[in-house]
């Protein structure tokens, strides 16, 4: 199953999101594979001091990426691609390797717009790949606030499944990145790991996936 984890413009913690689902799946005796594609290399460097053995991290960010990662397919249960947050041909070469698209979005008009922009090319390419599918994913809400409380139902308008599971910002998502670890690995009782341990659940009733299943 391949999962490519886009949004269309940087700061909707896509590469928090892939990273720390990546561990949570992982967690879950899953083979997990991420594809570092985002110029910005986040995960990229996180994996070069990280002692953490899974998930398996992988960078490629040439526009040939689909005949260079055919070859691990079969070894993974879910490969998840951080994708680079540009509307250029390497988004779209991503967007056609993916079974599933999960589109972090953070409230505010911007993103909301942006999403909106994003979510024309998925339409696209599923009238190409009908099997295609795609959620949303609150990402980096605060729902002390006004804007915070009434982001689902104005994002409910774009038509397209969201997840139940909403990450909220956190300090342990900066901590993560510092300790090269994920969350479920850093702190695996805190409220963060909760988070992506029910996003992974979603994540595998969604692709019928699950760890008893794969043993």
């Amino acid at each position: 199953m391949v999962i490519a984890v886009v949004s269309a413009k940087g700061g909707t913690g896509k590469s928090t999101i892939t990273l720390n689902l990546g561990g949570a799946l992982s967690s879950e005796k899953l083979k997990v594979l991420i594809v570092d594609s985002d110029p910005q290399g986040s995960v990229a460097q996180w994996s070069k001091k990280s002692t953490q053995k899974e998930p398996t991290i992988l960078v490629e960010s040439a526009l040939s990426i689909h005949k260079k990662i055919q070859k691990f397919y079969d070894k993974y249960d879910f490969v998840l691609f951080d994708c680079p947050p540009t509307f250029k041909k390497r988004m779209h070469s991503v967007i056609r390797l993916a079974d599933r698209l999960i589109i972090p979005v953070s409230p505010g008009l911007a993103d909301y717009w942006s999403t909106k922009k994003l979510l024309d090319i998925y339409f696209e390419e599923k009238e190409k790949k009908p099997k295609l599918d795609a959620r949303l994913v609150i990402s980096r809400i605060d729902r002390r606030t006004k804007s915070g409380r009434e982001f689902r139902p104005f994002l409910e308008r774009l038509s397209i499944p969201i997840f139940v599971t909403e990450i909220p910002q956190r300090i342990v998502f900066n901590d993560v990145w510092n300790a090269r670890m994920s969350v479920d690995r850093l702190q695996p009782k805190s409220e963060g790991a909760k988070d992506f341990r029910r996003l992974a659940q979603e994540v595998m009733i969604w692709t019928e996936k699950s760890g008893t299943k794969n043993k």
